[in-house]
């Protein structure tokens, strides 16, 4: 059977059915500010993803940094070696170039160098220089096309005689030109009473076969030159 039920409460006491109602607007609202937190949301893991992979270009362009530092350094090494290989090819090369001519040099020093004199200083410049004695000779009597350069000699002699004769005998020869006395002057070796000198002049880098100009030249020279050298000497030694 069917049951009935009957409500005897008076109308203000029985319960209504209540309905909620719910402002559009509000909906509205709510539903934009769930697509902002989700595009919020999305944005920062886009952003995440894009600083991982920033971070892993970043490290793998430090590694290659790091790489290319030590390939660096290596070449700098390997410049510096080179260069300090050319270098010494260089000076090996200018020595094997001025061999003979040394040689040459230095036979004919020693054979002018007098009794009661010895040398302690052979200096040569580095630059070459062009001698004006020679710029004012004519073409037969100036020497034959060769470097020249600066020389300082310097020694000790017993006696101003044994200088002059050391002068002169470098003004004879073709390899030493316009030799200047820049001082001569007293001074005891071991308790020996010695003069003291310094020459300084230009030496020439002739070739193997000697030209006669260049000896005329030089003899000219030493004709001139040599009566006043030699009074310098004397008079340097009597001071």
């Amino acid at each position: 059977m069917a049951k009935i039920e009957i409500n005897l409460l008076p109308r203000e006491l029985r319960k209504k059915n209540q309905v909620i109602t719910i402002d559009k607007s509000i909906t509205y609202l709510a539903a934009f500010v769930v697509v902002l937190v989700l595009l919020f949301v999305t944005i920062g893991v886009l952003q995440n993803i894009r600083l991982k992979r920033l971070d892993g270009k970043i490290e793998e362009a430090q590694k290659r940094t790091d790489q290319l530092r030590a390939n660096i350094e290596l070449v700098d090494a390997l410049t510096q070696v080179k260069d300090k290989i050319l270098q010494r090819m260089s000076a090996i090369e200018a020595l094997d170039r001025s061999r003979s001519v040394w040689v040459r040099v230095m036979e004919d020093l020693s054979k002018r160098v007098p009794e009661y004199l010895w040398l302690s200083l052979l200096k040569e410049e580095d630059s070459e220089i062009v001698s004006k004695t020679d710029s004012m000779k004519s073409p037969q009597t100036a020497p034959p096309e060769s470097p020249v350069r600066k020389v300082t000699i310097e020694g000790y002699s017993y006696s101003l005689n044994s200088l002059a004769a050391f002068l002169i005998q470098l003004m004879q020869s073709q390899y030493f030109k316009n030799m200047d006395l820049q001082y001569v002057k007293r001074a005891d070796v071991k308790e020996i009473k010695t003069y003291n000198f310094q020459l300084v002049g230009d030496l020439y880098y002739l070739p193997e076969v000697e030209s006669t100009g260049a000896d005329t030249a030089v003899h000219e020279l030493a004709g001139t030159d040599e009566k006043e050298d030699i009074s310098l000497i004397l008079a340097a030694g009597r001071q």
